[in-house]
């Protein structure tokens, strides 16, 4: 799985949420995303990341995706951490 399929599974299962994703193993087995969409309001964090998560079970169960960080956002919460993030790139 490439970072193109992964962002495209994301897109599968939340349609309107905006994606970044870095694979960070060289490897493609090893990522990172960052997921901004209105489904996660009203969310506990765990919720937001279970739903990202069950769109990769077969993966994860096989192997193909080892790791997968996430951050989770509404798009008011991204509205004010994205100022917070481009500090540190």
């Amino acid at each position: 799985m490439n970072k193109e399929q992964v962002k495209a599974r994301i897109l599968e299962g939340i349609p309107d949420a905006e994606i970044v994703v870095n694979e960070f193993s060289g490897g493609n087995d090893h990522y990172a995303v960052l997921v901004v969409s209105p489904v996660f309001a009203g969310k506990k964090l765990l919720a937001r990341h279970r739903l990202v998560l069950d769109l990769f079970q077969a993966e994860i169960a096989t192997g193909e995706v080892h790791a997968l960080t996430m951050k989770t956002h509404t798009p008011d919460e991204w509205a004010v951490e994205k100022p917070k993030q481009m500090m540190f790139t």
